[in-house]
């Protein structure tokens, strides 16, 4: 047999599906990548047609093999990197979709999560949590003590479907439904397996990183049926299958699935406990590795990064719901005309004229963690120009990640000295040269801010032998670009008054619910 010269790396984004060969250098030598078309039918939902996502799926991966020059039979193996939190169900039968996927942004359960936090049930949840952990000192009491439902968990948006889409309880219940977030359903479609990777699981809140188990308690709790669960496996290895040979004209072994952003974290070369990176892309998330479950004071998530052999790794994780999809938002409001130009727009600026952004499209994440917040500008007047409130909202993107810095750091005895950055947002130079303002440390930004699709194709090249080790891999990586901190105005100044700023976002749709809770769409 030849030695393997091709791996695929697929990116199932939130906005984006794209897929890239890369050579045995780590060069990609072919690519592809499509639209996906979020649907809204009712204030707050946001959903992807599975359908649609599998065939944007199969056109990009024969896309890029063709690009390259290749047939399938070139092809190594497959590494597959998707979204998080992100669902479906299907039928066991027919293995046609009972409704549309629910992704990570949508609110359509937000009473069910309001109405959870406020009841006694979980009251008593939150108690007896502190109090095991006072007794014993275990981290996942400490966890419990504190525990809210939040709706980018699957667990409320499940219940949901669960109760509205016709048909679909009585079925789970008689065992002929499968869920699963994205991960699940492109291995079901692509070799008939149902079956989900740790990191990916591990995001949707069914799952404790504490016992690297489903949370039993929760299925009960919330009346989830276990039978639907896929079965969780490593990030790596033979159990995932080959593609059915009839969809590339051949088999093509899949030999790694991760989460988006412990590919990216992977992909950038951040394997060391304490490594720290953001992701800034729909959303940004600032994932630093731990060595275990990490229990947080201020939302950060205890997440899984990876599970390759006897190696597992943690992270903990903040996130903020909004940043490319602010600057959608403001291309669409006229504040810019061309992306590559707003970072040029914002530097002319001596400063924001006195204006602050308030990200709060879909809530407040970490630390603040009130998804009523709304979102806005504060401090306009008469004489405030559009180049003012581009900045404005650069500015806020810079702002979160600072805050989200300070939260790990005021709870962990850990010490960055760098944060690597990708995404597409992160070619914006201005806004990673204020993060480095702000949090005095040194922002690398690789040659490629398309580390999540890197990362798993990296994966999976090492499973095959492609690559040898890890270290093989980070003598690919190019030097990038290095922002260091330059002492320049009042950015301390101005962050704290952006953060009082938010605070008067706060609360705004505080009891409203969402409208649309008797509706469904199929």
């Amino acid at each position: 047999m030849s030695p393997p010269k091709f791996v695929i790396g697929l990116d199932v984004g939130t906005t984006t599906v794209r897929s890239f060969v890369y050579n045995m250098h780590g060069h990609v030598v072919g690519e592809a990548h499509s639209q996906l078309e979020l649907i809204s039918p009712n204030p707050g939902w946001s959903e992807i047609d599975p359908e649609q996502l599998w065939n944007k799926v199969m056109e990009v991966i024969r896309d890029c093999i063709s690009k390259a020059g290749l047939v399938a039979s070139d092809i190594s193996s497959i590494g597959i990197s998707c979204q998080r939190a992100t669902f479906t169900c299907w039928s066991a039968v027919t293995g046609k979709h009972f409704h549309n996927l629910v992704t990570w942004k949508d609110l359509r359960a937000d009473r069910y999560v309001n109405e959870w936090n406020a009841s006694l049930t979980m009251k008593a949840l939150r108690a007896g949590g502190k109090i095991l952990h006072w007794c014993s000192r275990q981290p996942r009491y400490k966890a419990a003590g504190i525990l809210k439902l939040y709706n980018k968990m699957v667990t409320m948006r499940l219940a949901w479907v669960l109760d509205h889409v016709p048909g679909l309880r009585d079925a789970a219940d008689n065992g002929e439904v499968m869920f699963g977030c994205v991960d699940s359903w492109i291995l079901y479609k692509l070799t008939g397996k149902h079956l989900t990777e740790l990191s990916n699981i591990a995001a949707t809140g069914m799952f404790d990183p504490f016992t690297m188990e489903y949370a039993g308690w929760m299925f009960t709790m919330f009346s989830l049926p276990m039978s639907m669960m896929p079965k969780v496996v490593d990030s790596c290895g033979d159990h995932f299958g080959s593609t059915k040979p009839q969809l590339l004209g051949c088999a093509i072994p899949i030999k790694a699935v991760l989460a988006d952003q412990s590919a990216s974290v992977f992909g950038s070369g951040c394997y060391k406990t304490g490594s720290a990176k953001i992701t800034m892309g729909t959303g940004s998330f600032l994932d630093v590795v731990t060595d275990l479950p990490h229990a947080s004071l201020n939302g950060l998530i205890p997440l899984v990064a990876w599970k390759i052999g006897q190696e597992t790794a943690y992270l903990a994780e903040g996130s903020v719901h909004d940043t490319g999809v602010m600057l959608n938002w403001a291309h669409s409001a006229g504040l810019f005309e061309n992306i590559d130009d707003t970072s040029d727009i914002a530097n002319r600026l001596d400063g924001n004229g006195g204006i602050y952004f308030v990200p709060g499209f879909h809530g407040l994440q970490a630390p603040v963690m009130d998804p009523s917040a709304t979102a806005g500008f504060i401090g306009l007047n008469l004489v405030t120009t559009k180049e003012e409130m581009l900045r404005a909202l650069l500015e806020s993107i810079a702002f979160s990640q600072k805050q989200l810095v300070e939260a790990f750091l005021s709870e962990t005895e850990y010490k960055f000295e760098k944060l690597v950055v990708d995404g597409g947002v992160a070619k914006n130079d201005f806004i990673l040269q204020m993060i480095a303002n702000l949090t005095g440390l040194s922002v690398i930004r690789p040659d490629t801010v398309e580390m999540s699709v890197w990362g798993v194709a990296s994966l999976a090249g090492l499973e095959v032998g492609m690559w040898a080790n890890k270290e093989e891999l980070g003598k690919m990586r190019g030097k990038g670009d290095t922002f260091n901190r330059v002492r320049e105005g009042n950015v301390i100044k101005e962050y704290k008054m952006w953060l009082n700023a938010c605070k008067r976002f706060t609360l705004w749709h505080h009891g409203q619910g969402q409208e649309g809770d008797d509706c469904f769409v199929s």
